[in-house]
């Protein structure tokens, strides 16, 4: 993965992290006998670099948790990722 060094809007969504990573998540949503495919990027920090496996783990988490808390998931009968995009790697050391 290759890193770039972070922008001022993503140090600013950073919190102060080292590393920032874009992850775009694709879910299959079905309700009735409608199906459907929604995108949702997600950004996750950390102090460590992470390798693929520990991101795509821990973006799958974040969209988990929306899955499970927002009202616009609750209509659906099956909502499950399908898909891990590695969008951006930044680096707030990286010059």
């Amino acid at each position: 993965m290759k890193y770039y060094s972070m922008l001022e809007n993503v140090k600013e969504q950073s919190k102060n992290a080292r590393y920032s990573y874009t992850v775009v998540v694709n879910l299959y949503a079905s309700q009735d006998d409608a199906e459907e495919y929604i995108n949702r990027n997600v950004r996750v920090n950390s102090d460590e670099k992470l390798d693929k496996e520990e991101l795509a783990q821990r973006a799958a988490n974040v969209v988990h948790g929306l899955i499970e808390s927002r009202e616009e998931f609750q209509s659906y009968d099956q909502v499950q990722v399908v898909g891990i995009t590695f969008a951006n790697a930044y680096d707030s050391e990286l010059k």
